[in-house]
């Protein structure tokens, strides 16, 4: 509202016009011009009846808006640059999070900013599109617990439990989660598998040709060829489910990797590879078909998602702990490896 605005509101306020009718003339809401009103009343005495009575003083409004201009605090980080604000809504708009398009706009555009400050900035509506019902949402955390039962479901299963604490430590590389995502319920391949690193939280996604136990042993037996004897160094131990895809055990541990399950209802015992599992979602949502979905097309978001900045990682990549971990390792055929995860020789 400007000084001429408010001047324009105590003349038509002196003609008689509503509030309504004050709005339309200045261009503004209603609503606007009630809380305008209350801001700038003022009391005066009448003269012959010595009583008192309010009026809008264009003069007192005027000075509490200049007051509140002055103490508002300091500007906005980002000021005039509406580039950067654009370059983050379309990171976000193709699927990154808030803290992933930070970090891969960086700082062409002159300046950084925080991801507590891009959420304010999300809710002040600074951003042309950009509301927090575009934002990947969240759920209520109902904590892990403490509480141990027995897999009552497939009782002669390899259970969580008898798996090395170790592995819980996150210091060992080689630890896999496994699980399905499902594209419909019904028909042949609507499911890929992702498998999840512990330590580096590095991705694998295959796409095989359905979702029975034998698809799964055949889809990971076809990428054990390809890495050869560099499958022993990278894949040590594999937590599952208690899905019907995982279901053959005995082929599971021919493959020279040990199989252990978690307990009935209990996804926290997958929580790392739940988690990534949103990231795939993002790329293939629930209910959409996968039958035609390529391995070229799983190998592209594969690369995707472990390009993607992890907050716990000081804005780093799981691709980029996989490359330091990798290079430690006694690799075989290391640029064979190195290919199959996207990474750079």
């Amino acid at each position: 509202m400007t000084e001429n605005e408010r001047n324009l509101i105590a003349h038509l306020c002196k003609l008689g016009f509503n509030q309504t009718a004050i709005a339309k003339e200045v261009g503004v809401s209603p609503s606007t011009i009630c809380r305008e009103l209350k801001r700038g009343q003022v009391e005066q005495i009448n003269g012959d009846t010595w009583e008192y009575y309010t009026i809008y003083s264009p003069q007192k409004a005027q000075a509490r808006a200049d007051y509140m201009r002055s103490s508002h605090g300091p500007d906005l980080k980002v000021g005039s640059n509406r580039a950067y604000l654009a370059a983050l809504e379309k990171y976000i708009f193709a699927g990154s999070s808030p803290q992933d398009a930070i970090h891969r706009v960086g700082d062409a555009f002159g300046v950084i900013i925080s991801k507590t400050t891009c959420y304010r900035y999300i809710d002040m509506r600074l951003f042309e599109r950009l509301r927090y019902k575009h934002l990947p949402q969240g759920h209520p955390k109902t904590g892990k617990g403490s509480k141990s039962h027995s897999n009552i479901a497939n009782p002669g299963r390899r259970s969580i439990e008898r798996r090395s604490p170790a592995i819980l430590e996150r210091e060992e590389f080689g630890h896999w989660e496994i699980d399905s995502v499902i594209g419909k319920a019904e028909g042949t391949g609507e499911s890929i598998l992702v498998l999840t690193e512990r330590k580096t939280r590095t991705e694998i996604i295959l796409k095989p040709a359905g979702k029975s136990s034998g698809d799964t042993v055949t889809e990971l037996r076809r990428l054990r060829r390809y890495l050869g004897r560099d499958w022993s160094v990278i894949f040590k131990t594999l937590t599952s489910d208690n899905g019907p895809e995982f279901a053959d055990q005995a082929g599971l541990d021919a493959l020279g990797v040990t199989m252990f399950y978690c307990h009935p209802q209990s996804p926290h015992e997958r929580g790392t590879n739940e988690v990534t599992n949103k990231l795939v979602r993002r790329k293939f949502p629930r209910g959409q078909s996968l039958a035609k979905v390529t391995k070229k097309q799983v190998q592209q978001v594969q690369h995707w998602v472990n390009g993607y900045c992890r907050p716990m990682f000081g804005g780093r990549t799981a691709a980029d702990l996989l490359l330091e971990t990798l290079c430690k390792m006694p690799l075989r055929n290391r640029a064979k490896v190195y290919r199959f995860f996207g990474l750079a020789a």
